[in-house]
């Protein structure tokens, strides 16, 4: 019984000292905003992470930051996470003679797997965007991501 309890005990703690399957991980990320963007996801905690998208779309330069909260659902390697941030978009017009600027926020929630004996992540994610600059205005956007895992 003793032996029991140890072993519970042992395994518990070894999974929240393992929370994530990896620190950091780099790819790309296709959807909205952003159509086709270079991703990183870096964990700051067990359960705190930040995700950094830079890309084009449909406002020509976009940089998208996300804090997102993670957490692990009983599959090894499945997550699901919440996240909030920022959307900057540039974007070159001939109309106006010069360019125009796009800010809003997004909102969103995703699942992600990371394979236990290769170094790669997948993830899909959805959720809204509060548009504020050049115009108020709400839509729904998301993406796939596939990047590869540092430890």
């Amino acid at each position: 019984m003793r032996k029991a309890i140890l072993f519970v005990f042992g395994a518990c703690l070894c999974s929240m000292a393992f929370g994530q399957n990896y620190k950091t991980a780099i790819g790309i990320k296709g959807g909205y905003p952003g159509y086709g963007s270079i991703s990183a996801k870096h964990f700051l905690g067990d359960v705190n992470a930040v995700e950094l998208n830079v890309g084009t779309g449909l406002y020509g330069l976009t940089l998208q930051g996300l804090y997102e909260w993670n957490h692990q659902l009983p599959t090894n390697g499945l997550s699901w996470y919440l996240g909030v941030g920022p959307n900057l978009g540039l974007q070159s017009s001939q109309l106006n003679n010069g360019s125009t600027l796009f800010l809003s926020g997004s909102g969103l929630i995703g699942i992600e797997y990371t394979f236990n004996g290769l170094p790669i992540n997948l993830a899909l994610d959805s959720g809204p965007i509060l548009q504020v600059i050049p115009n108020i205005g709400l839509g729904w956007g998301g993406g796939v991501a596939v990047r590869y895992t540092l430890k």
